[in-house]
């Protein structure tokens, strides 16, 4: 599953590639945090409506909720915007450059 995997490098380069699909687990060692912190930031994302898993993929069922085991990019932008460390300090600012690169015109 490597290949829709986001990665950063030790020197800072960071590879998106054209489709995203990252699990929890995936998710904690991209940012380096903690599973337990990645998981309780996803579910508040999931709640607020910004952002949710790919519900095409295997879920789990917890009660009445259904949580998806793959996250895309859209989870992985909200989070980025959400967390303090520094792997998404600087996914933070590749994102804003690559932003500023499409000079996207807004109204």
């Amino acid at each position: 599953m490597d290949k829709y995997k986001i990665t950063i490098t030790e020197n800072g380069s960071v590879n998106i590639p054209s489709k995203v699909k990252m699990t929890i687990p995936e998710i904690a060692n991209l940012f380096g945090i903690f599973y337990q912190t990645a998981k309780r930031e996803v579910c508040t994302i999931e709640k607020s409506g910004i952002a949710g898993g790919d519900l095409s993929s295997p879920c789990k069922v917890e009660g009445k909720n259904i949580y998806s085991e793959y996250y895309g990019l859209e989870m992985i932008i909200a989070l980025t915007f959400r967390l303090q460390s520094p792997n998404a300090d600087i996914l933070r600012r590749w994102i804003i450059n690559a932003f500023r690169k499409c000079k996207v015109e807004l109204r």
